[in-house]
């Protein structure tokens, strides 16, 4: 029952470039979208909101006015958080590849936490959405958010319950006073978000989201989903034995380069859609992004060609 972890990640086969470099992809790729996050304000928004949004709130009548700005400053205050929870993330990831010996599942975790941030804020600020649209959405992952705080103080103890109640009647407050009514389910829980003919649900399928943001690999999001949950079938893929026949984790060049694309890809996504909403132009940050993805896929295409050279000198023509 001894996992024994070995000093040495190459021993493994993962080649010290592939992390190294992938540990400075991400470091640069951090810096690039905490710039271009912080330019966002240089743009044509308004307190955070689109000029078709922020016109749409100005017009609203007088009685709502108020509470349709506090939705939007509601979600610019959760957009930063999720974007520093992002960031501290690939951060951990950056500091997973230079340790010794590299953690593989570890990595796959961390970049779903990137992949699933990202997908959330896109979520909110997608290009297309009627000013109604964007509001209901917002409104129900306020309203979510809040019920979920709920649920885990109920479990925490009866000293965070009030702390809990106030924030979802704040949040409940705030969407009733802005027009809005809440939808409830077949057993009376509130569920969704609803302005006249428009209607938010509180919980998004961030699976189905997902493949439908061409940045995002639907399938990586399933596969990170599974080493979280310690999926058997996927972590034992990882699994190997030393020369002891003790069990060791295998470092593995292929999830290492799909970790680190999966946050590119992330970055990519929040680079388009939050450029497009606040009307900054995207493309300086976007190439910048796409270069480093290039390299990230020449550096495993390089590896790959290396890898069935070795077996070809090992096991002959056939490399098996």
């Amino acid at each position: 029952m001894n996992a024994v972890a070995d000093p040495d990640p190459r021993r493994l086969g993962v080649p010290k470039e592939i992390v190294d470099e992938g540990a400075r992809t991400l470091r640069h790729a951090c810096r690039s979208l905490d710039a271009f996050v912080g330019s966002l304000t240089e743009g044509d928004s308004v307190n955070g909101m689109s000029p078709a949004d922020a016109d749409w709130v100005k017009s609203s009548h007088h009685q709502h006015r108020t509470a349709r700005s506090r939705l939007w400053a509601w979600a610019g205050w959760s957009t930063q958080l999720t974007l520093a929870n992002i960031l501290d993330h690939v951060q951990a990831i950056q500091r997973t590849l230079v340790g010794e010996p590299v953690a593989i599942w570890s990595l796959v975790s961390l970049s779903r936490v990137v992949q699933e941030g990202a997908i959330r804020v896109s979520h909110l600020y997608a290009s297309g959405l009627s000013p109604e649209q964007r509001a209901v959405r917002i409104a129900a992952a306020w309203l979510n958010g809040a019920r979920q705080h709920q649920t885990a103080a109920g479990e925490v103890g009866a000293q965070a319950i009030p702390e809990a109640d106030r924030i979802w009647q704040y949040a409940e407050r705030t969407v009733q006073r802005a027009g809005m009514s809440i939808g409830l389910d077949r057993r009376g829980r509130p569920n969704s978000a609803v302005l006249g003919s428009v209607e938010a649900p509180f919980t998004v399928n961030l699976t189905n989201i997902a493949a439908q943001r061409p940045t995002h690999l639907p399938a990586w999001y399933r596969i990170s989903s599974a080493a979280s949950h310690s999926t058997v079938w996927m972590v034992a893929q990882a699994f190997a034995s030393d020369e002891d026949g003790q069990p060791i984790m295998r470092a593995d060049p292929e999830i290492v380069s799909a970790a680190v694309l999966a946050v590119l890809g992330a970055f990519e996504d929040l680079v388009q859609t939050l450029g497009d909403y606040h009307g900054k132009d995207p493309q300086p940050a976007l190439l910048t992004i796409r270069r480093r993805t290039v390299v990230v896929l020449d550096r495993q295409r390089k590896w790959r060609r290396q890898a069935k050279d070795d077996a070809r000198l090992l096991y002959g023509e056939g490399g098996t």
